[in-house]
Parts: C-alpha cells; sequence; structure tokens
C-alpha cells in the first residue's frame, strides 16, 4: 500500500510524538472526523501505532525523525560531500534499489547518486526475501557506482560495503555488532541490517553497481510481525536515540569512501577488519544450498570475498555466496 496525501500529512504532522484531536486534524485537512479516523485505521495496516487518550487525542505511539536533505549531508564530511553526486530522499518508492536503477536507465548517472525513501512498499533483500520497509522506522539507502573492471573484480563488493557500515556504527558509539557472510548486519546475534548488491552490465565492458543497505532503526512490534528471523533495532542496541538523519549522513560517508577506492585496491584493503567483524569465526556452520548441506568452521574471508570453510579433516573450502545461506550449525 502506498500512502495517500493525507496520509502522508498525517503522519508528519503527528512524527514528534503531540497529541491531536480528530476534529484538529479534520480542520487542518479539510475533511471529515470519519474520514480522519478511516485514515488512521488504514495506517494502522501498515505498520503504524497509535496511542490515544481520552480528552488529549491521538499521537504515535513512537514518535519519528523524518529524513532531512540538509541534515544527512551536513553529517558528510567535506572530502566525501565531493563523491556525493546527487541524494534522492523520497517519500514511498517500491523500492531504492529499483528506482536509481530506474533511472539510470532513463540518463545514465554518475558515480555517488543516492536514493533513500522513508517507506519501501516492495523491498528487497538476498535471495529474493522482502525487507520490511515501514514507513519512518528505518534506512533504506541505494548507492549508484560505475566499475571499469571486470564482474569477477566485484564479487566482494558487499563485504567491503559491511565493513563500512560497522566502521559508521563503531564511531557513532555502538558495541558489539558484527557481521554475518555474505551481506548481514548483526548485533548481539540478531539481524540489524543487511546489503543488497546488484550489479548492471554495460555494452563498453563496464558495469554499474547498485547497493542498498537497510538498517533497522526503530521498528514497531506491528511492523516487525512479518520479520522471519531474530532482529534488532538501533534504539534497543544503542539504548536511545542514535539520530536517524545522523546515522544516515554517516554511514553514506563511509560507504562513499569505499566506493571511492575499490577499483583500485578491491576488498583486499577490507579483508582484515571483515575479520574482525566476523560473528561467526571460529563457529561450527552449515553452509546450505537448495536441498543440500555442508558443516565445517568458519575460518575467515578471501581476497575475492569467499568464506574459508575449515573441514572436519582439516581441509578448507573456499565457499561462493551465490545462493547459499550460512546458519550456524547445531551440532
Amino acid at each position: 500500500m502506498e500512502l495517500s496525501s493525507a496520509q502522508k500529512t498525517i503522519i508528519k504532522r503527528m512524527a514528534n510524538g503531540r497529541f491531536f484531536s480528530g476534529q484538529e486534524l479534520a480542520e487542518e485537512l479539510e475533511v471529515s472526523r470519519a474520514s480522519i479516523w478511516n485514515y488512521l485505521k488504514a495506517l494502522e495496516k501498515v505498520g503504524f501505532e497509535f496511542h490515544a487518550v481520552k480528552g488529549k487525542g491521538t499521537r504515535l505511539k513512537l514518535s519519528i525523525e523524518l529524513l532531512d536533505k540538509q541534515r544527512i549531508i551536513s553529517n558528510i564530511s567535506a572530502d566525501r560531500r565531493k563523491l556525493l553526486a546527487q541524494l534522492d530522499v523520497l517519500d514511498v518508492c517500491q523500492s531504492t534499489n529499483q528506482y536509481i536503477a530506474q533511472q539510470h536507465s532513463l540518463k545514465s548517472l554518475l558515480n555517488g547518486s543516492i536514493c533513500m525513501a522513508e517507506m519501501q512498499t516492495m523491498g528487497r533483500g538476498r535471495l529474493g526475501k522482502t525487507w520490511v520497509s515501514p514507513y519512518g522506522q528505518n534506512l533504506y539507502v541505494s548507492f549508484l557506482w560505475n566499475f571499469k573492471g571486470g564482474i569477477s573484480a566485484l564479487s566482494g563488493l558487499s563485504l567491503a560495503c559491511g565493513v563500512a557500515v560497522c566502521n559508521t556504527l563503531k564511531e557513532l558509539g555502538l558495541g558489539e555488532h558484527g557481521l554475518k557472510w555474505p551481506n548481514d548486519i548483526l548485533w548481539q546475534g540478531k539481524k540489524l541490517g543487511g546489503i543488497l548488491v546488484e550489479i548492471q552490465g554495460e555494452s563498453q565492458g563496464s558495469y554499474t553497481a547498485i547497493i542498498g543497505i537497510g538498517i533497522n532503526y526503530q521498528m514497531s512490534s506491528v511492523s516487525s510481525n512479518d520479520i522471519d528471523q531474530p532482529w534488532v533495532d538501533m534504539h534497543k542496541a544503542y539504548g536511545g536515540p542514535m539520530g536517524r538523519n545522523r546515522l544516515a549522513g554517516r554511514l553514506i560517508d563511509y560507504v562513499l569512501g569505499v566506493l571511492d577506492g575499490y577499483e583500485q585496491g578491491g576488498l583486499s584493503p577490507y579483508v582484515e577488519q571483515w575479520n574482525t567483524f566476523d560473528c561467526y569465526a571460529g563457529k561450527k556452520v552449515r553452509i546450505i544450498s537448495g536441498g543440500q548441506y555442508e558443516e565445517g568452521v568458519a575460518n575467515g574471508i578471501s581476497t575475492s570475498g569467499e568464506l574459508f570453510l575449515k573441514m572436519a579433516g582439516g581441509k578448507v573450502k573456499n565457499i561462493m555466496s551465490g545462493e547459499v545461506s550460512l546458519r550456524l550449525s547445531d551440532g
């Protein structure tokens, strides 16, 4: 469901957690109180939670820090700001990856073109999974960067960007977070975010990478009903509000830094850091591909992004990400 203009207005007015009476909202939007009631009920169906108090009115149960383009840019360092070609901040889209890909197909975008959205109606994760994307509760950001090298050189791009995410969170004071190969951000073993890299080939032999990053910021209990694994958000992990625009700006800063140097250095400069952030290092894991699986001990990554899986006999097997899943082993 895409929000109507009236629903968007209601959310923006209520974002700071203030109480509003139905009459107050009805007069402002020039509609009936019954229409306001219907709008609120529809918003509840897409993940918003409201708190009503007799005599005071209705407010959002969780206040929202709406995205602010200028505040985001102000949190990007001067050097990295030079790498920012454009920043589109959308209200609602199907997915930020899809949006920026469509824009690129209409007119070639420059390196450092970025799209963010308050809400995705068709957010996607790895292996075709749905990425739950409620309005104003998380970060959804996609980067576009063009590369001249072969596609094989981009195999480790998502891992390098994972290091950028972890360094962002570390700078902002978060601890106990890390990486799960190949593209998950975890905090105390629960999913905090993820990365989806999509590669488009060009006729001249160059490639365009679209890097989508999602981070749970402050998720309502209603919105989280569709998540099929243990999860956590920044508000809980950090112990309070970190600042959604501040997080967005610093994340963009770190990721642009990785993208700017990736063609020349590849994953190599980030392997040691990735291994430091590896949540599964030295643990027995299960690699699942289709209906088959194999077990071993996670033993770091290669410079091309493969997982080193140490087998029972001591042999080390290189695992390509592809269509595989990584789980902790029950054994």
